[in-house]
């Protein structure tokens, strides 16, 4: 039915098909009535109740929009009460949190897993994905799509009143079933989402009341959960001053925004409150809630972009896929084990490399890893200037973690030592391919959001060592892409609200216009490319240090060669934007936003500090990674690292560059007092005198040579392979659906006799 529906461009009859879907899916439940025993009730009422509020809604809002064209339900932009509803009824009926299909969907799979029926899961989950197919194609629509030329619709009392109240059950509901079911925290979960909720009913009010009221939630919730992770559990501290110091900071960008900027904040708290509900979770079914909540909110904030509505579409389809993936992980795990601890990893006995991969493979979709990560070019690019960093230095974590929590308990599971092995060769060719892929973007934020590829490739390489060195490394590359991709992000962003363009060669010559940005942005390629004495350079002196310790020298090479590849797009990046000539139009441009200035030089403070005294954070993770890999690899003296391939001592080095510049510098002040100043014009190339700034400007194409020697490597394989799977299945439906629907009463007969041959003979064997 859900293949089928894939195909409908009807509301009605989509609508249709997904309940035929639903129903189908309820009868699978009572079907299954012996295997589900005392959870039957649960299961079947938590499901039947969503399927019910949300189709009871979904068909009252067709009755006020009055059109069956998908498209045009996007005049419910017009009416951002009814936006709401229609997003809630969508995410109520795929099974979502906090509603109550989420809790019984979870139920269903788990007992399913405790009974063995692994084919019936994959059947479902699969059937739910395609659901998710052409729901989240309907609510792209709505939330994207013009409706200058639709037909304005008119808010009678007597037909939304239904679909208020609809849409209150469906959150009431979801809350009291948060509080019953096994393995939550009761309503300690609740006060979050309500803050979100409280926001959206305050989002009449301007952007800077709702954004001191945004930082100083996150504040709160900092205050009251990071200071009991410093001494008990380090790596979360780590992973919650990323997630929630971090989204503090990027909110200070905010202020720059005028406007009420309707519907962002519930959107990015939403995210937030998602990732610091994965740092606080200790079940599967707590880090999944927060799993699927930080999905929601960051594919609303992603679709924000002008041009983001098919990459949001393609980031929601990843992150369903890649869900349920997790889920079924989970549901094995529970089946094998009998408890929903995450610490319950560590003794699967059965299906261990299945439980691993499927676990891996959904947590890689969120880390952008090769094959999984054609989403995340053009989310980042689409998105809003403070977005951006927002997703790329943030939100790509939470599959760090994710992947964390799992290498834990792959270290002590000896049958998932063949999955790191994998992970690690899929690591240094997502780290090849991220790179190269970088080099040849004009886009700037395009460019960006490929270096992250790469740079979690850098990430998911360490963690798969399985190695105290790898560690390390791993969550070094992880605070140093934090703060330098969080910079980068921040100050393209803030460049690209001043110029007007993405694109580099319709750039350049900005250093003087620009210094802060050109600062800012200096200091964070050397922190990127790992040059001394910036943070980047321990991450890169680790990496290599764990490739001759694990002796991975083919994997080694690639990721050696793509580092290098690396100063390729990080020269292009700042030479393009800031050096040469000025364009005519761009002569009078400001300077970046105080407000994008201010979080970009707070982290840029760190970045130097961590480059100076990194063992404040380095000693700290290498004590916790003790309760797992001895330290014997690597020993600090003060700020002086020891491994028995050599030695880095981060104080010495960096006084060492600091006083280095600041002589070269003054020499070059002493020779060059009096420069001759070289005009605009003042060149000749080819025999030819430019005329124009345009002439003068080698940004673009900068790298054909190596792009027609390399280039075949960032060739778009992967997205034609998902081109070609969503070809197939779309032909598939359409396939079936002239097949099925002949409209000839005889073939309909035929098929109901059919059915009822095959379940005799199915309730006989």
């Amino acid at each position: 039915s859900n293949l089928l529906g894939i195909q409908q461009k009807n509301a009605r009859r989509l609508l249709g098909y997904s309940s035929v879907g639903q129903l189908g899916l309820l009868v699978a439940i009572l079907g299954l009535s012996p295997v589900l025993g005392g959870k039957l009730t649960f299961v079947a009422a938590t499901i039947l109740l969503s399927h019910y509020l949300a189709k009871a809604g979904l068909f009252w809002l067709s009755g006020i929009v009055k059109s069956e064209k998908l498209e045009d339900w996007a005049i419910l932009r017009s009416k951002p009460l009814l936006l709401l509803l229609f997003g809630t009824f969508i995410f109520t009926l795929i099974g979502f949190p906090p509603f109550p299909s989420f809790f019984g969907k979870w139920t269903l799979i788990l007992s399913l897993s405790k009974a063995g029926y692994y084919y019936v899961i994959a059947f479902i989950l699969f059937g739910s994905f395609l659901e998710g197919v052409y729901l989240f194609r309907w609510l792209g629509y709505a939330i994207k799509l013009d409706f200058s030329k639709i037909a304005e619709i008119k808010l009678d009392w007597n037909k939304i009143t239904p679909v208020i109240i609809f849409g209150l059950l469906a959150y009431v509901s979801g809350f009291y079933v948060l509080n019953i079911t096994d393995g939550m925290r009761g309503f300690e979960y609740a006060p979050l989402i309500l803050f979100v909720i409280v926001l959206y009913l305050l989002d009449f009010l301007p952007v800077a009341v709702k954004n001191t009221i945004a930082i100083a939630g996150l504040a709160y919730l900092s205050y009251t959960i990071l200071p009991g992770y410093y001494n008990d559990d380090y790596f979360r501290f780590v992973f919650g001053v990323i997630f929630l110091i971090g989204g503090i900071l990027t909110f200070i960008a905010g202020y720059h925004y005028t406007g009420k900027r309707a519907g962002f904040y519930p959107s990015v708290l939403t995210m937030y409150i998602g990732l610091a509900i994965i740092i606080m979770s200790h079940n599967t079914l707590q880090f999944f809630f927060g799993w699927e909540l930080m999905t929601i909110g960051s594919y609303l904030l992603i679709i924000r972009g002008k041009k983001s509505m098919p990459h949001g579409y393609s980031y929601m389809l990843f992150s369903i896929g890649g869900a349920y993936l997790i889920l079924a992980g989970f549901g094995l795990t529970y089946a094998d084990t009998s408890s929903l601890l995450l610490s319950s990893l560590n003794n699967v006995s059965h299906n261990v490399g299945v439980i691993f991969a499927l676990i891996a493979v959904g947590l890689m979709t969120k880390m952008a890893s090769l094959g999984l990560h054609i989403w995340l070019p053009g989310a980042h690019a689409e998105a809003e200037s403070d977005v951006s960093p927002m997703v790329s230095a943030i939100l790509l974590k939470a599959g760090v973690f994710g992947m964390l929590v799992l290498m834990i308990a792959m270290g002590k599971n000896k049958g998932a030592i063949d999955v790191s092995y994998v992970l690690g060769w899929i690591a240094a060719l997502t780290v090849l391919v991220g790179n190269m892929g970088a080099i040849f973007q004009e886009d700037a934020k395009r460019l960006l959001a490929y270096s992250s590829i790469g740079q979690l490739g850098y990430i998911l390489f360490g963690l798969a060592m399985m190695s105290h060195l790898g560690w390390m490394t791993a969550i070094m590359f992880s605070i140093n892409h934090f703060l330098y991709k969080a910079v980068l992000f921040l100050t393209v962003g803030a460049v690209v609200l001043r110029v007007g363009t993405h694109y580099m060669y319709k750039m350049g010559g900005l250093i003087k216009r620009m210094p802060l940005a050109f600062i800012a942005v200096l200091i964070g390629i050397i922190a990127l490319s790992g040059i001394p004495p910036l943070p980047g350079f321990a991450s890169k002196w680790l990496l290599y240090n764990a490739i001759v310790d694990k002796h991975w020298y083919f994997q080694g090479i690639i990721v050696l060669f793509a580092g290098i590849a690396a100063f390729l797009y990080l020269f292009k990046l700042i030479h393009s934007i800031f050096l040469g000539q000025l364009k005519d139009n761009l002569r009078n441009v400001k300077d970046i936003s105080i407000w994008f200035a201010i979080p970009i030089y707070i982290m840029l403070a760190a970045i130097l500090v961590l480059s100076a005294k990194p063992d404040i954070v380095l000693t700290h993770i290498g004590n916790t990674i003790a309760q797992w890999y001895p330290q014997g690899a690597l020993t600090w003296q003060g700020t002086m690292a020891t491994s028995m391939y050599g030695y880095w001592n981060a104080y010495a080095v960096s006084a060492t560059v600091v006083v280095t510049f600041l002589i070269v510098l003054l020499w070059l002040w002493l020779v060059n007092r009096k420069p001759q100043r070289i005009e605009q014009f003042n060149i000749v190339y080819a025999g030819e005198v430019p005329d124009r700034p345009e002439t003068t400007h080698i940004s673009y194409n900068m790298y054909a040579g190596y792009n027609k020697a390399l280039g075949w490597i960032t060739r778009p394989f992967f997205e034609r392979f998902w081109e070609a799977v969503s070809e197939f299945v779309n032909g598939l439906g359409y396939y079936l659906s002239k097949v099925l629907y002949t409209g000839n009463g005889q073939t309909y007969a035929t098929y109901v006799v059919m059915y009822i041959v095959a379940f005799y003979f199915i309730m006989i064997y």
